[in-house]
């Protein structure tokens, strides 16, 4: 709560957030939610549509999120930290009515990560880690694209610096081995199925 302003309700502010998305026709038997590790341009987004489409999932994205927080957002740098506390809120919330969800977005705090996997598993439902593996170098190549692209009026976004983009992959806290993360390697074609065979044995065993 401390991360929005005095005077905001975070539970009316989660469910009116919750309210803007797409929820799924159909419920897995215990509800799960998955969160993602990745750097910028790693493939999550690409990686949470194709789970999206393979099992019931309400989608939580950043950019999303960020249009829903504009009129009460208080200060810029604080953008990040009340996406983190809205989504924990949004997802207790879909839990507790049985929908499964997907994080569109970094989690890269190991605290944020295991605060929500309480929740989660308190409110009834599974969390599912998982971690985007590509290299640096690569992905700072498909963030030189989209600039590329940015800049050209190809595609809408927003420019991400060499610096801003160093700076979130030293920020990055990769998962631990207790953490028991599954690995997509979006450079391995064989990844993307084995991964969506993973989740939903999981999901079937919840």
């Amino acid at each position: 709560m401390a991360a929005f302003r005095e005077g905001i309700d975070l539970d009316v502010l989660a469910e009116d957030n919750v309210r803007t998305l797409a929820i799924p026709i159909s419920k897995l038997k215990t509800p799960i939610a998955v969160v993602l590790v990745g750097i910028p341009a790693s493939g999550k987004s690409f990686l949470v549509q194709n789970l999206s489409h393979a099992l019931p999932l309400a989608i939580l994205s950043e950019e999303e999120m960020l249009k829903f927080l504009a009129p009460k957002i208080t200060f810029f740098n604080k953008a990040q930290e009340q996406i983190i506390v809205l989504a924990m809120k949004s997802i207790e919330k879909l839990i507790q009515r049985g929908i499964s969800c997907i994080f569109d977005y970094n989690l890269k705090k190991r605290h944020d990560r295991l605060i929500l996997k309480e929740s989660v598993e308190k409110a009834g439902g599974k969390f599912i880690l998982i971690y985007v593996d590509i290299a640096k170098e690569e992905a700072y190549r498909q963030v030189s694209k989209a600039n590329y692209e940015v800049t050209r009026g190809e595609k809408k976004g927003v420019i991400l610096n060499k610096d801003l983009f160093e700076y979130e992959v030293a920020d990055t806290m990769f998962p631990i081995l207790e953490e028991h993360a599954l690995v997509y390697k979006p450079k391995d074609p064989t990844s993307l199925n084995i991964i969506i065979e993973q989740v939903s044995k999981l999901a079937k065993i919840s």
